[in-house]
């Protein structure tokens, strides 16, 4: 990473210093401000072009290396060795080699919703469930991550995930979801409902059981 970042900021401070010589070279000729813009002009396309070549062939996630070289050389390693950008690297490729595989993008969102990094999560649940609009665990995912946007509103877009994904898996989060929609609109019987729905769902061992259980009850939130 810090080496990429070396390159880059050599590539800009030769492009500074070339701009300087030409735009020097320019005042020395007795050139007027028309004159020297089409060598700064030209100077911003070399940039330009220069940082699409760097983001075309590398991948700052990955330590210097030609891209190809560098991915091979990780899906030689124990992937237990990885760090999260390595992790995140080899789910794209799988992604891309596997255009309807919803699976590869769905642990990408997880990965990232995992580093709270909401709204990269939210495309990569968003990406996966294009693949597989019925799968419930994606769905789960942009709910949690569009929730976790807005700083913990369930907002409707992220309540009509919910729904679908309590229709097709027996996972209690999407009626907690829903409990917590329901308290944010102060509809008390509707979030008892979602608790107890909830509850009913939880496994035996689940540490939310006895809060689900009382909420149920009818316990108020801040009770």
């Amino acid at each position: 990473m810090w080496s990429s970042l070396a390159v880059l900021l050599v590539g800009a401070v030769i492009t500074a210093a070339a701009a300087f010589w030409v735009l020097r070279a320019y005042r020395r000729a007795g050139g007027g401000v028309r004159s020297r813009m089409p060598a700064l002009m030209l100077c911003a396309i070399v940039s330009v072009a220069a940082l699409g070549v760097y983001i075309t062939i590398g991948r700052p996630e990955l330590a210097d290396a030609p891209y190809a070289e560098r991915l091979e050389a990780l899906k030689q390693r124990d992937p237990s060795t990885f760090t999260a950008d390595e992790t995140l690297a080899i789910l794209r490729e799988t992604a891309r080699a596997n255009p309807r595989d919803p699976l590869p993008l769905f642990y990408s969102g997880q990965l990232l919703l995992g580093q709270s990094r909401y709204r990269e999560a939210a495309a990569a649940f968003d990406s996966a469930l294009r693949r597989d609009p019925r799968l419930a665990e994606a769905m789960l995912g942009l709910g949690r991550a569009l929730v976790r946007i807005e700083d913990g509103r369930v907002t409707p877009e992220a309540l009509a995930l919910f729904q679908q994904a309590g229709a097709l898996t027996n996972d209690p989060a999407p009626w907690i979801y829903q409990a917590m929609a329901a308290m944010e609109e102060n509809r008390e019987a509707d979030a008892r409902a979602f608790w107890s729905e909830a509850y009913t769902r939880m496994a035996p061992d689940d540490p939310r059981r006895d809060m689900a259980r009382q909420m149920g009850a009818g316990a108020r939130r801040g009770g």
